[in-house]
């Protein structure tokens, strides 16, 4: 690689699994505590100068002093650096710490990728993020075109999912509510009164909305369980939310773990491992037939594991940049 590659995450579990492939290599840093230390006393004091609560009534001064801790240079080459940053960071962004870093280490490269859509991200502002990092990637066909953004799909890598009692379901589901609350609950009983089992976990309900349905509300899913709950199931079934063209998370837990899926995302027919005996598309819920989820073999292998690692991501950005 041309460079070396600094990766700004946050503290969420499905990014740590998702880039392990890349995590631990000579030329990359993964970064997802706030700060890149492990002092606890240190992170305490940033946490306290910089949160919305400490900051409500009076803005305090001073925060740029900690873009000296946000990154501590590793490398063991001389490499330029590509400084890659995800939406959950806009904090650090917000105290300058791209331009510390642009004026500290000459020639290096700065990219936003866009894993959720624009809009309903942590950094909105598209068009004044375009003019201050050198490469803007979204994960979401609709929004790359919409925004003039580079496309590029969501990475992801195999890890060995621990060995839980989780019970054997035929069609599972996790997610937000958001604007899909009934196509959900179409969906579910349309399983159910088909005789299979459903595991379905729905957060964002407010509680009039609640019902005793069999569908479990408003609680997390950590994202290891949510890893043991796709192995123990025969089909994941996935809902878009309003606007959403992307290939999901929903595709790449799927490939990797050889998952059939059912999903009323139609632009899925044009991906590279569409195949009809192991994707189901639907416009409408009463569309969806359990025969799909029950017939032929319980793991498929869709040929495309090796093509979601992020060590794709980092020679497309070495290419491009």
């Amino acid at each position: 690689m041309k460079y070396n590659y600094v990766i700004f995450a946050t503290d969420n579990d499905y990014y740590k699994v998702a880039y392990k492939d890349v995590i631990g290599l000579e030329e990359v840093k993964y970064i997802w505590r706030e700060l890149d230390s492990e002092d606890k006393f240190l992170t305490f004091l940033y946490k306290l100068h910089t949160s919305p609560m400490t900051n409500k009534f009076f803005d305090l001064p001073l925060k740029k002093i900690w873009n000296q801790k946000m990154f501590k240079n590793t490398f063991k080459n001389n490499k330029p650096i590509c400084f890659i940053f995800f939406p959950g960071r806009r904090k650090e962004y917000n105290n300058g710490l791209i331009e510390y870093l642009r004026k500290t280490y000459k020639n290096s490269k700065f990219v936003l990728f866009y894993q959720d859509l624009v809009k309903k991200s942590k950094m909105p502002e598209i068009e004044m993020f375009k003019k201050q990092f050198d490469l803007v990637l979204s994960f979401d066909h609709r929004d790359a075109m919409v925004y003039s953004l580079d496309y590029y799909p969501l990475v992801y890598s195999p890890i060995d999912i621990p060995v839980s009692e989780i019970s054997e379901s035929d069609v599972y589901f996790v997610g937000k509510a958001k604007d899909r609350l009934d196509e959900i609950r179409e969906s579910y009983n349309i399983f159910r009164n088909a005789g299979l089992r459903c595991d379905f976990h729905v957060t964002g309900v407010s509680q009039e909305d609640v019902k005793e349905d069999g569908i479990i509300y408003n609680q997390i899913v950590p994202y290891i369980e949510n890893l043991q709950r796709i192995k123990a199931t025969r089909c994941m079934l996935e809902i878009m939310q309003k606007d959403g063209h992307g290939f999901t998370l929903r595709y790449c837990e799927a490939i990797m773990y050889g998952k059939k899926i059912i999903t009323n995302n139609p632009e899925i027919k044009e991906a590279p491992f569409y195949s009809e005996q192991r994707i189901q598309v639907f416009e409408n819920p009463q569309e969806i037939t359990d025969k799909f989820v029950m017939e032929g073999e319980e793991k498929v292998d869709y040929g495309y594991k090796d093509k979601l690692s992020p060590k794709r991501l980092l020679d497309f950005l070495d290419n491009k940049l």
